[in-house]
């Protein structure tokens, strides 16, 4: 060790050899290493790639350039302002009724949509069979429907039976499969039946009272500026109060909300790295218990209480390493089977799967800085290993009262609250969510100790170890 580029070469290979008989059980320590940031990362890539796809598909996610919607009829000068508009326009009059099917008997509560006109003007209603949507919209030819393929499923219904909203009775003309902005959680509260509007009358089930809610749809050429419009018109649209959407708004409303759904589960997966990272530290501390005669023996032989610490740092922080590797490989791979999963409550029907650059990056610095800071702790112990415990056995060192200690816990809790700011931008769940933590994972320090203090009050003394 005559210089420190000899030393680090000392510190490599001494680190090699004394994990000849341990690495069957440090390679058991990763395992939960693996499984979090597996999970980091495909759901980070997920999210990703998902929010890519809305901001490619926005406008088949609204159909529209732009949506008016109002719960009552409108006035005759909304009309004639919708009117003067001009692009391409469709309505539909949607409300909540029972629909009867008469070849099971069955009755389903459901979102019947009454429509008119070409709308979705971006994107299309996808049917079984492929050409039910254009039957459906030749009203003159008869009466057709379409219904939400899980009420096709549930009542074992085919294209040609019929059903009944109202007083009138539709032929089925085939199984919605998709429409612009619906997904599966949809269809599982209120599956859509479509209707063409020109029957709505004769269906009896407009009347005073009804809940009903009057949509507007737009396509307009690229030259017309959809903000400035509803921005000049604001004051109006308010006095009628019609509410209003546009692609951005849509893409911004459907962002959000999964944008949210995905760092609840990134910060779930986080709190799984973080238990398996406590289990990991646990683990070590055994380790470390069982290796104090070889850290005395390196003592007696000359190594330094730092150069003992690094060689066992070393291993872990290998081990550390190596555990993420892995989990960015299986998470890597874990985000190709999500959409395939998720595919029923998605509004966007083809997620791409492209590997986010920026979650192996997130995962990588994640999984080897957590599992660094919560080795150092049961690591600690090394340092102050006297060579005296080759010769005797003495005392178990108080590592709890080392001060670097505080520095750890200090680190720790800085990284957790960097982490929850990544994924949140949010301030305030910077500080709730490690305080949180930190509560939580004291409740449980809490509870162990009691268990402790109880199997040694009670636990009767003269029954055998095993």
């Amino acid at each position: 060790m005559s210089n420190q580029k000899t030393s680090y070469r000392w510190l490599l290979r001494m680190a090699w050899r004394d994990s000849r008989r341990s690495r069957g059980r440090l390679l058991l320590f990763i395992s939960s290493i693996v499984i979090g940031i597996a999970a980091l990362v495909a759901i980070q890539s997920f999210g990703e790639n998902l929010q890519t796809d809305i901001d490619r598909e926005a406008q088949t996610l609204l159909g529209a350039d732009l949506a008016l919607e109002i719960n009552q009829p409108p006035s005759d000068s909304l009309r004639q302002w919708m009117s003067d508009l001009g692009g391409e326009q469709a309505n539909t009059i949607s409300f909540v009724s029972m629909a009867y099917f008469p070849k099971t008997n069955n009755t389903r509560l459901s979102s019947i949509q009454a429509l008119v006109g070409d709308y979705p003007f971006y994107g299309e209603l996808t049917t079984e069979p492929a050409g039910a949507a254009q039957r459906f919209r030749s009203y003159r030819d008869g009466q057709f429907a379409l219904v939400d393929q899980s009420l096709m499923q549930q009542y074992g219904l085919n294209p040609g039976d019929s059903v009944k909203i109202g007083q009138l009775t539709f032929q089925i003309a085939g199984s919605l499969l998709s429409a612009p902005g619906r997904t599966g959680l949809n269809a599982a509260i209120a599956p859509v039946i479509y209707i063409p509007q020109q029957w709505l009358g004769a269906t009896q089930l407009v009347q005073r009272g009804s809940r009903i809610e009057y949509t507007y749809f737009f396509r307009f050429d690229q030259q017309k500026n959809v903000d400035q419009l509803l921005e000049d018109n604001d004051k109006m649209l308010r006095a009628e109060r019609v509410d209003k959407e546009t692609v951005e708004d849509r893409k911004q409303s459907i962002g959000n909300a999964l944008g949210n759904f995905t760092t609840f589960l990134n910060l779930v997966a986080f709190v799984a790295l973080l238990l398996g990272c406590i289990g990991v530290a646990s683990a070590v501390h055994i380790y470390i218990k069982e290796k104090v005669a070889t850290v005395a023996i390196l003592r007696c032989l000359g190594a330094s209480g730092r150069q003992a610490f690094l060689i066992y740092l070393i291993q872990v922080s290998i081990m550390g390493l190596l555990g993420t590797l892995i989990g960015l490989l299986a998470g890597s791979l874990l985000q190709l089977l999500i959409p395939k999963i998720m595919a029923d409550f998605l509004p966007v029907q083809q997620i791409s799967t492209d590997i986010s650059w920026k979650a192996i990056v997130q995962g990588l610095l994640t999984g080897v800085g957590i599992s660094i800071l919560f080795t150092l702790l049961p690591l600690l112990r090394v340092r102050r290993t006297s060579p005296l415990r080759t010769l005797r056995v003495v005392g178990n060192e108080k590592t709890e009262r080392d001060p670097l200690r505080w520095l750890i816990y200090a680190l720790i809790t800085l990284f957790v609250a960097l982490f929850t700011y990544w994924q949140t931008e949010s301030w305030e769940n910077t500080l709730a969510f490690p305080l949180g933590l930190g509560i939580a994972l004291g409740l449980l320090a809490l509870v162990a100790q009691g268990f402790i203090w109880l199997l040694r009050r009670f636990f009767p003394r003269q029954w055998s170890y095993v």
